[in-house]
């Protein structure tokens, strides 16, 4: 393996060459060029204005010849201190534009959905860092990361309608409702551990995010007769859990409500005698003591 990579020359980047990239930045090189830091927001919020992306190294008193910028295997930004500007951002197909004003040789600021006025934004994907000195050696450093865009929601769900004790044969209906989110969360019922079908959800109504805005909630309900298995040793929990689909990383957000079976429904805790069983001992006595005097009566005859 080689101690060193070298810089490249083109914009765009095959799949192949890509990874060789990533993998380059996993080669400790020779030379004193350190990559100190990488700092890429994991998750991005769409309705910011901008979001700056940092590249921190160290020279160690060589000199720079390159910093550039990577989204998914394309050159979007580059820093030649030797051109003039030094820095130049190359638009990739309408997805989003540099700030050159904000940006320079250790950070590179993309302008967000709400500062962009050119054209769709999409700031997910992943980023590379490449910084070269300059030659003889070209020796050229790399690290990686993933961005994704989301807004999380800020509460657990509102799980409603749930009556603390039922009977057997009673409805149940329920509603659960998302904290707002983007994109939409994904909304399931869960009872006593088990998810319940799909098939029996409906999705509800909720209100649309305004002109401004692209956080949405998410509704559903439920309708189910109860029945006793619902309730093994007399409980029934009942879950609203929600997810973003798409983001990884995030932990689902739960409600758990408990309802109990009713009084009425409840086994007692002793069964009453049936015909078969044992006579009281008090009546037995008297059978017997009559059976006595009887057969005493008829000896004496």
């Amino acid at each position: 393996m080689f101690d060193t990579c070298f810089r490249c020359t083109k914009r765009r980047l095959t799949n192949m060459r890509f990874t060789l990239l990533l993998l380059c930045a996993l080669i400790r090189t020779g030379t004193t060029l350190r990559l100190l830091r990488l700092d890429v927001p994991g998750i991005a919020d769409p309705r910011w204005d901008r979001v700056t992306l940092r590249c921190e190294y160290d020279l160690e008193g060589e000199a720079l010849y390159s910093v550039i910028w990577y989204k998914d295997g394309l050159e979007f930004y580059r820093f030649t201190p030797e051109s003039k500007p030094p820095g130049r951002d190359f638009p990739i197909d309408g997805v989003y534009y540099v700030d050159l004003n904000k940006s320079d040789s250790k950070q590179v600021t993309l302008l967000g959905r709400a500062g962009n006025r050119r054209g769709i934004v999409n700031l997910m994907g992943s980023y590379l860092c490449e910084v070269s000195l300059e030659g003889p050696s070209f020796a050229t450093v790399y690290a990686g990361a993933n961005m994704i865009v989301a807004v999380p929601p800020k509460e657990l769900p509102k799980l409603q309608g749930l009556q603390p004790s039922y009977d057997i044969g009673n409805v149940l209906r329920v509603e659960c409702t998302s904290s707002p989110s983007y994109p939409p969360a994904q909304l399931i019922f869960i009872f006593n551990g088990n998810e319940v079908h799909n098939s029996l959800i409906k999705q509800l109504p909720t209100t649309m995010p305004s002109e401004d805005d692209i956080v949405t909630s998410t509704r559903i309900g439920l309708t189910l007769r109860l029945e006793e298995y619902h309730f093994p040793d007399g409980i029934l929990n009942v879950t609203c859990r929600s997810t973003l689909p798409g983001i990884i990383g995030l932990k689902p957000l739960e409600t758990t409500r408990t309802a109990t079976l009713g009084i009425s429904n409840q086994p007692l805790a002793q069964e009453p005698p049936t015909s078969e069983s044992t006579m009281e001992t008090p009546t037995l006595w008297i059978i017997i003591y009559c059976l006595l005097m009887i057969f005493g009566v008829v000896a004496v005859t």
